[in-house]
């Protein structure tokens, strides 16, 4: 048994009558197999997307080009309709009427004729498509990007990796330049500027961390990457990233993370990082009046580093190196339980036995 389905797009105008009746896409569907029922991922689902994507961005800018064309200020429609300019969308690529529009001759100057849907769409891709493309670039290669959108869009084949990635960064280039000059950091606690505030939220936490990344142009260079998340106790986490020793404004990736998140002058910032000596002047430089913790699993790996040292020194005073092993032990578990003046004796007792062995 077949049925036939007819999918129409209604316009209305402002009075709330109809304009007009468009027939989007007709198509007949059998039901003899189980995955034939509903609408399928591809057909004819992607044709009522194609086709209402089309209908409705056609008709919208010709509402839109009528009213440029109108207005005396701007000139008048030229006789001769310009060449059709093409638009990405979500629902494939649309080739749409771009006529030119000569210049009121009042005007002085500029050219002769201008195309109002050039000025309009000068990226001749939709925001949307734009914002799907940077999202997943973000997560996963650019090649699965265009996998993916492919899988459930109908954004057409001409997609392909170069144009992920050139739209990816073209985004990221003007989200840097929106960033603006670099931010000068309220500093917490101080009584002039919090007297007259409420109360603290409590406070954000911004674990950074860094890594060595390949070059692309040069693959025998390395470069270090700072990547981070900021996490609010009212809202969802926000992350950041920039390279460090090519950005001389890193202070301004954190200060637009912090901003939208609704960072108050009066409310702590704690800073989580594995106390790489670079990342924690990174953050100084941030902010110096907040918290700044090193995580547990970095800190156990510097005093397994340091107890393999001691092992080594068994071989020329076996008493005195096991005295700093045993001071070691003191400073792990006192560490672990939260003693941190206890934890900071013991370590300045092993600085002081470390100097005194290297001296005798």
């Amino acid at each position: 048994m077949a049925l036939r389905f007819k999918f129409q797009l209604m316009v209305v105008a402002d009075d709330d009558q109809q304009a007009s009746v468009d027939e989007v896409v007709v198509f007949d569907k059998e039901y003899d197999q189980p995955e034939e029922l509903g609408l399928t991922l591809h057909e004819p689902r992607r044709s009522c997307w194609q086709s209402s994507a089309r209908s409705s961005t056609a008709r919208s800018l010709r509402s839109w080009l009528r009213g440029r064309s109108a207005r005396p200020a701007v000139g008048h429609e030229a006789s001769k309709i310009g060449r059709p300019s093409s638009f990405r969308t979500l629902f494939g690529k649309l080739e749409l009427a771009s006529p030119r529009l000569r210049r009121c001759p009042c005007q002085c100057g500029g050219q002769a004729s201008t195309s109002p849907l050039r000025e309009l769409l000068p990226e001749h891709t939709a925001p949307e498509l734009l914002y799907l493309e940077s999202k997943w670039a973000s997560l996963v290669p650019y090649g699965l990007t265009v996998e993916a959108l492919q899988d459930f869009l109908p954004v057409g084949t001409t997609l392909n990796a170069s144009t992920v990635r050139r739209d990816t960064l073209r985004v990221a280039g003007r989200l840097e330049a929106e960033l603006g000059p670099e931010p000068i950091f309220p500093l917490a606690g101080c009584p002039d500027a919090c007297a007259s505030l409420p109360a603290a939220p409590p406070p954000i936490t911004v674990g950074l961390d860094g890594g060595y990344l390949r070059s692309w142009d040069n693959e025998k260079t390395h470069f270090v990457a700072i990547v981070g998340e900021a996490v609010s106790s009212d809202g969802p986490a926000k992350r950041l990233g920039f390279v460090q020793g090519h950005d001389p404004k890193a202070r301004r990736h954190l200060a637009a993370v912090l901003e939208g998140q609704g960072l108050r002058h009066n409310q702590e910032l704690v800073f989580l990082s594995d106390g790489e000596e670079s990342l924690r002047q990174l953050q100084c430089y941030l902010r110096p009046h907040s918290q700044h913790l090193v995580d547990w699993f970095h800190l156990s790996m510097r005093m397994t580093g340091l107890g393999q040292f001691l092992k080594g020194l068994a071989h020329l005073d076996a008493e005195r190196a096991a005295e700093l092993q045993d001071a070691l032990q003191h400073t792990r578990w006192n560490l672990w339980h939260g003693k941190v003046q206890r934890a900071s004796h013991w370590l300045r007792q092993i600085e002081w036995r470390m100097w005194h062995f290297a001296g005798s």
